[in-house]
């Protein structure tokens, strides 16, 4: 059951020191949609948020408190994750990372975005205005044929969905 939105988030700039815990939590969301643990060890390496990448810039975390229960990074024209805690699904975590990365796309200049989404979160993406356009190869062992579906996000004219209480960063940090 979807709850409302939270009033105590706050949406920030990711910092190299976040990723031990941006790497938990992308563990657990993925873990949440019952991926077993063969899968899970098999794709850990892809799920281990590295310093480098949030010392980038691209990258946003919504925490609650001091723990992050949201991180999104884009790299290019590619959003590379977005990825929500299972016990902040539902309420706008998602569609205030994806809003964060379209904004910074288009200061870059950008026009659109693609990504690979996992397939429980196409319909997130399809309800933000995102187009399938392809299909991605991610085989495993224990699957060799699975693919993820492409997606690709027009920047200007994201649906913007419902408005969030989500408090911004100290300045700098947006």
């Amino acid at each position: 059951m979807r709850q409302g939105p939270c009033r105590c988030l706050r949406l920030r700039r990711a910092r190299p020191r976040d990723a031990s815990a941006a790497s938990a939590l992308v563990r657990r969301a993925k873990a949440h949609w019952g991926y077993g643990a063969a899968f899970m060890a098999h794709f850990a390496p892809s799920m281990a948020i590295r310093p480098a990448a949030l010392a980038r810039g691209r990258c946003w975390i919504v925490a609650a408190g001091r723990h992050p229960v949201g991180y999104a990074g884009r790299r290019g024209r590619r959003l590379e994750d977005l990825f929500v805690a299972p016990e902040a699904m539902g309420r706008g975590v998602g569609s205030a990372l994806l809003r964060a990365v379209v904004a910074d796309a288009v200061r870059a200049g950008l026009r659109f975005l693609v990504l690979d989404a996992d397939p429980h979160a196409a319909g997130f993406y399809r309800r933000h205005g995102g187009r399938r356009v392809g299909w991605s190869p991610s085989p495993w062992p224990g699957d060799p044929a699975r693919r993820l579906p492409r997606f690709r996000l027009v920047c200007r004219g994201l649906r913007p969905g419902r408005a969030l209480p989500i408090l911004a960063g100290q300045p700098g940090e947006r």
